[in-house]
């Protein structure tokens, strides 16, 4: 959270809140608990919750000082067997959707790869990203 003091110029400046180590595991212990909201949390602590985000981020890579047992199973990274083939799979023709040209329907060929990530009812789709780019992206999204 930000907050505006008056420098001596008579400026308007920002200063940034610096929040205990105590402060921050409270915090993140309250948004461990079973049917608690990050953003609620943040809320009641006058804390945006991107910022309660990144202390549970540095929480599970156990740089809190938290002891790791308090980090929910749901929350734990666990990784997932993945397979690379060479050539698509071709999708029932009810799901199918057309390619969408990259360049306008020109004829030049897309770079980068195409990834499609489907849990449950919800499906991903990455296209056009270089494989390191959308390597990157799949790992942020599962932190």
């Amino acid at each position: 959270m930000s907050e505006t003091t008056i420098n001596e110029a008579g400026a308007p400046r920002r200063t940034h809140r610096v929040y205990s180590l105590e402060l921050k595991q409270q915090i993140v212990l309250e948004t461990l608990q079973e049917g608690s909201s990050v953003s609620a949390v943040a809320r009641k602590h006058g804390i945006n919750d991107n910022i309660v985000f990144e202390w549970r981020r540095l929480h599970r890579l156990g740089r809190l000082g938290l002891p790791t047992s308090t980090i929910a199973p749901s929350q734990r990274s666990e990784l997932l067997p993945v397979h690379v083939m060479d050539s698509p799979v071709q999708l029932p023709a009810e799901r199918a959707t057309p390619p969408e040209p990259a360049d306008g329907g020109h004829g030049v060929k897309p770079s980068g790869c195409e990834v499609e990530i489907e849990v449950g009812k919800r499906r991903v789709r990455i296209r056009g990203l270089s494989m390191e780019r959308a390597e990157q992206f799949l790992r942020e999204c599962m932190r």
